[in-house]
């Protein structure tokens, strides 16, 4: 039987979170399943022709027709392929944010989980009493457990929240700052919008809520 006829079989590839993260994205953005894209570039190293193979969006190998029935595995593969990746990075996101909600906790920080402001939601909206002016200072907490392609909407976001006047001010807590995209910060304290860490996240919303309350 000649190879093209033999069914794909499934083998373990064990990816680093942070690569297989990065890979999934990448596999999205040229419209593409995960295994797919995992295939097309072993097949390129193969055959001599690396990633260039995979270089214009939305133009993957030459592929013969298919047949209804494969159309429908294809199409259903991805479907796998995108939940999968979906559920993990949602699942890893609310594990960041419970582990923000515990440092809050502890710091004795008053705070309200899932809080709408206008048609927007925020991830903790931090409300701190001053007790010298007797003011209540209202800060939006945005945790992202990883903000790489998506800088952009995230900081949008963010903008959004803190053009609002139910909202004095607005913190992103991300789970490192090693490596850091150094124009991705510089961004965001161009916008008044200071990056956290769980090491300091409770010292860096107390620094803001008592200076907007002065």
């Amino acid at each position: 039987m000649p190879a093209d006829d033999q069914k794909h079989k499934t083998v373990g590839v064990s990816f680093h979170p942070d690569l297989r993260e990065r890979a999934s994205e990448r596999s999205r953005a040229l419209g593409l399943s995960f295994s797919r894209y995992v295939t097309l570039c072993v097949e390129a190293e193969l055959s001599g022709h690396p990633s260039q193979l995979l270089s214009q969006p939305g133009v993957p190998a030459p592929m013969p027709p298919a047949t209804a029935s494969a159309r429908d595995e294809v199409n259903l593969q991805s479907a796998i392929d995108a939940g999968s990746d979906y559920s993990a990075a949602k699942a890893a996101s609310i594990d960041f944010e419970d582990d923000i909600e515990e440092i809050l906790r502890a710091d004795d920080i008053c705070y309200t989980r899932y809080s709408a402001i206008g048609n927007l939601r925020t991830d903790f909206l931090i409300q701190h009493v001053d007790e010298k002016t007797d003011r209540t200072v209202r800060i939006a907490l945005e945790c992202k457990h990883n903000l790489r392609g998506r800088y952009t909407v995230t900081l949008g976001q963010a903008i959004i929240l803190n053009s609002m006047p139910q909202i004095d001010a607005v913190v992103l807590c991300v789970p490192y700052l090693k490596n850091f995209d150094e124009h991705v910060r510089d961004t965001f304290a161009q916008q008044n919008i200071p990056i956290a860490i769980p090491d300091n996240v409770g010292a860096v919303i107390r620094e803001i809520a008592e200076k907007t309350a002065g």
